[in-house]
């Protein structure tokens, strides 16, 4: 029969086994797991998508044939006038498409969701693509806030985007001859980083949004969040804080989103997410 001391020392071990397991377990878990989420993708896929910070800064975007569509975001604010009412803007990088200049290969879907909240009078948006002739091919029609357009897939060429509603900025894509093999959905999200004073709309309705709410809600929604990128813009000079009110405030994050879900599932939970943000 062991002795006391002996059953100590087994027992200490066992202890110690255990402790040493429960670790690798957990090094497993967060050396496998996504940042923001359970909805992963395989690195090779996403590793060519530019980041926040680039998308911001460039305006532009390059995509890898690995993208099967791309969301482009029409932010809020989208109806002001870039010669006139460039303050009121989110921001002066993409503040018109998410993002400004979009370059996508052959056979990528594209659509437009519009971002533009209403606050006291409505603010859809009419888009047309046009190609280098001038000649309109897509138009989204009349697109309410929170509303998606009809998906299109463009031929290859260089194409303008027009805003036929309001005095924005144009913006451009290019389709190149590469062939989309793909089926990730990306896209841009504007968000404010931290929580506003304020988050309530006219009539009362209190909306959440803020970056520590959408690092939860995306990955809930099957997004995953491939990058972030924080800015402030307070241009506005007789603006308390500087910053345009109807925005909540002047920092704000741009987040690169992507899902394998199919587009039309992502576009109707995109529709509830907007309608989460405080951009009302």
């Amino acid at each position: 029969m062991p002795c006391k001391s002996e059953l100590k020392k087994t027992l200490i071990m066992s202890t110690a086994l255990a402790m040493a397991l429960v670790l690798m377990v957990l090094v497993g878990i967060l050396t496998t797991s996504p940042a923001y989420g359970s909805n992963s993708f395989n690195l090779n896929s996403t590793r060519t998508i530019p980041t926040a910070e680039s998308v911001y800064q460039s305006e532009s975007m390059e995509l890898p044939a690995s993208i099967g569509s791309f969301i482009i975001l029409i932010p809020n604010e989208a109806h002001e006038s870039w010669q006139d009412e460039k303050h009121k803007l989110i921001t002066d990088k993409n503040s018109y498409y998410v993002p400004k200049n979009l370059r996508i290969p052959q056979g990528t879907t594209v659509t437009f969701l519009n971002a533009d909240a209403p606050w006291d009078t409505p603010h859809p948006q009419t888009i047309e693509i046009r190609d280098n002739k001038g000649e309109t091919v897509y138009t989204t029609g009349v697109l309410e806030y929170t509303n998606s357009s009809k998906p299109t897939i463009l031929p290859v060429g260089n194409y303008t985007i027009v805003n036929t509603d309001y005095e924005a900025n144009e913006g451009t894509i290019s389709v190149t001859n590469e062939k989309s093999n793909g089926n990730l959905v990306v896209g841009g999200f504007y968000t404010p980083t931290g929580q506003v004073e304020n988050n309530k709309d006219n009539d009362g309705g209190v909306h959440p949004g803020s970056l520590e709410y959408y690092r939860t809600e995306f990955p809930k929604n099957g997004f995953q969040i491939l990058s972030e990128y924080n800015f402030t813009y307070a241009a506005c000079d007789y603006c308390p804080g500087g910053y345009w009110p109807d925005n909540k405030t002047g920092d704000h994050t741009l987040i690169i989103f992507a899902t394998q879900q199919p587009l039309s599932d992502a576009l109707i939970k995109l529709k509830n997410l907007v309608k989460d943000n405080v951009y009302v």
